[in-house]
């Protein structure tokens, strides 16, 4: 309310106040003006006086002077006419006037007096006239001097109110404005702090976390500073199940719990959909560890989840004291991170602290991820082949191509240490292609050995998947390597394929059209198998292992297999089963019509050449 009359009156009021100021300021001026015609008047009243007197002297003394009789004149006839060339203006002061006009009377009686004088009469009646002049002029200088007086004090009054006036607004525009700078500066620092904030939750962003927080590293070198590193897992299925408001009223009360729990100079940042970064100060890791177990059972205990266990907190902690480097905060965010992913591997655990273990860890995927390059330009990686096998002939009928990592000085690096690797550093595409390549040239081999070639497939990634020019690419390749069409099946995992059914149904036109064929991975593992299989036109699925592991109802598990496959035969998909291992499973698969089995019970992956000479083996040699 004071803002808004304070800007009323600077709009409305303050010009009002200049244009006072101003005229006053005008006024001012004039009076210094009149006091300058005031003195004049003053001097030249005295002038008239005192030369009238000499004047009469002369005439007393038969020296008369008559050019000094006409300067005297001179003075009276512009004292009250106001013109001439001494600059004597007339006042408005009536008493001085009115004396002027005395003094003016005296003189002309005066003048004719003189004239008399000089024709012969007495000096007396002239003498008394100059006395009475005298009077007149003294009583008009004593006026002027009063008036003159008068208008000094207002002007005085004048000129105080002025100043007074002029400081007044002086002040009032100096706290206006230096409200209105503090103000602006308080909305400046708003601005400033609600564009380093998360607009969903309040938490810092990402870039102002990294900014205050190095500073906090910086500030206390000696601080017990902990980074902790956040995600929700099952995230997904919270947004896919209840909506995406129950998942944004999730990541809101979450971040005001932690909020609430923060300390002077701790920091909360959310760096993407549901994974938040914390900076903590401890005395004691245990308690550290505590605090936010605690923090996490509260949260996950409110009301705002619809279903209590539909989340769990995922939590790594990365204490400087516990790094042997100096690393700064993104070094810190890193490790703490990478202690979150080691918890992923172990479902029963949700808190990990970065130590010595996980930094050998990290320290072996800095190496991998510095040698994947050398390792692809040296040949490291080999082409390892796993036969599917016809359950009712025991034959080999195709082959997935899998990968292998041998090190030139012998060292085994398994698929499941390297392959995650490829992903994060975004050179899966190279690995696909690489091993894309390898396939065709085997395939080359064995058609100019005259082996006998059955149908391999290769596994796309996703990044592949979404690469525009991918299947141009493998096209080229088969090309160049001679390959028949439909002896290169493409296979992509089934979580892929549910991401995004359109595109999956246009890749897989495309792949058609270019002579490959089409299969799909990991069946049964992903959300909307069943409902896919209508609209994709797919060549082959794999049954994943997850259907012939042990389970309590053996019965049913059979039925919910024997169902699928005869779904599956009636589509006129073939179907594999994956990671078959007993007699039983190859006896229940015949059963109900499998088309082949990819396991252990026949055969291990191998490498290409022994992949070959079983082929051979098998088939013989065409020519």
């Amino acid at each position: 309310m004071w803002s808004t009359a304070m800007k009323r009156i600077v709009r409305l009021g303050l010009p009002l106040v200049v244009v006072i100021i101003l005229v006053m300021s005008f006024v001012s001026a004039r009076s210094m003006s009149d006091m300058e015609n005031y003195s004049r008047l003053i001097n030249y009243v005295g002038i008239v006086r005192g030369a009238s007197q000499r004047v009469i002297k002369l005439e007393t003394n038969n020296r008369p002077d008559d050019a000094l009789i006409d300067y005297v004149s001179g003075i009276m006839e512009e004292l009250l006419s106001g013109e001439g060339e001494y600059g004597l203006k007339r006042t408005v002061y009536k008493e001085f006037n009115d004396d002027l006009e005395k003094l003016g009377s005296r003189w002309d009686l005066i003048k004719e007096e003189i004239s008399d004088v000089r024709e012969g009469a007495g000096t007396e009646k002239l003498l008394n006239s100059s006395e009475e002049l005298f009077d007149i002029a003294n009583d008009t200088v004593f006026t002027i001097e009063e008036y003159s007086g008068m208008r000094s004090a207002a002007l005085a009054r004048q000129l105080i109110i002025t100043g007074v006036l002029c400081f007044l607004i002086s002040l009032f525009v100096i706290i206006y404005y230096v409200r209105e700078y503090f103000k602006l500066s308080r909305k400046t620092e708003k601005l400033a702090d609600m564009a380093g904030r998360d607009k969903l939750t309040g938490a810092l962003t990402t870039e102002r976390f990294y900014e205050e927080a190095q500073k906090a590293i910086d500030r206390e070198p000696d601080a017990r500073i902990a980074v902790l590193y956040i995600d929700f897992e099952n995230f997904k299925y919270v947004n896919d199940v209840f909506g995406y408001e129950v998942g944004d009223a999730i990541l809101q009360k979450y971040v005001e719990v932690v909020k609430a729990s923060l300390r002077n100079g701790e920091l909360l940042s959310r760096t993407m959909a549901d994974r938040f970064v914390l900076l903590r100060y401890y005395e004691d890791k245990q308690r550290l560890l505590e605090e936010q177990q605690e923090l996490d059972r509260r949260f996950v205990n409110l009301d705002v989840l619809p279903d209590k266990h539909s989340i769990t907190v995922a939590c790594g902690f990365c204490c400087r004291e516990d790094v042997i480097e100096q690393l700064d905060i993104h070094g810190l965010i890193n490790r703490a991170n990478y202690a979150q992913k080691t918890i992923k591997s172990r479902p029963d655990e949700h808190y990990a602290f970065y130590n010595d273990s996980i930094r050998q860890k990290l320290f072996r995927e800095v190496y991998l991820t510095d040698r994947m390059q050398e390792g692809l330009d040296n040949r490291e990686f080999r082409v390892y082949l796993q036969p599917k096998v016809s359950p009712y002939d025991g034959m080999i009928k195709g082959a997935e191509a899998l990968i292998r990592w041998i090190t030139t000085d012998g060292k085994f690096i398994t698929p499941g240490e390297f392959v995650p690797l490829f992903e994060k550093n975004h050179s899966i595409k190279k690995l696909d292609t690489y091993v894309f390549e390898n396939v065709c040239r085997l395939m080359q081999e064995w058609h100019e050995k005259g082996q006998t070639v059955v149908p391999v497939s290769v596994n796309v990634s996703k990044l592949t998947f979404y690469t525009a020019d991918f299947i141009k690419e493998y096209r080229e390749i088969k090309e160049r390597y001679g390959i028949p069409d439909h002896m290169l099946e493409i296979e992509f995992t089934e979580t892929v394929a549910c991401e995004n059914e359109k595109y999956m149904t246009q890749i897989v036109k495309e792949l058609h059209e270019n002579g490959f064929l089409c299969s799909m991975d990991d069946f049964g593992t992903g959300y909307s198998s069943l409902g896919m299989l209508k609209n994709l036109d797919i060549d082959i699925l794999k049954l994943d292992a997850l259907f012939f592991r042990e389970s309590k109802d053996l019965k049913k598990e059979q039925i919910i297999v024997k169902e699928v496959l005869h779904m599956i035969c009636q589509l006129n998909i073939k179907a594999v089963a994956e990671g078959i291992e007993t007699d039983s499973q190859v006896a229940f698969l015949k059963e109900c019509g499998c088309d082949f089995i990819q396991g252990y019970y026949y055969y291990r992956p191998m490498p290409a050449e022994e992949f070959e000479a079983e082929l051979k083996r098998q088939y013989g040699q065409k020519r």
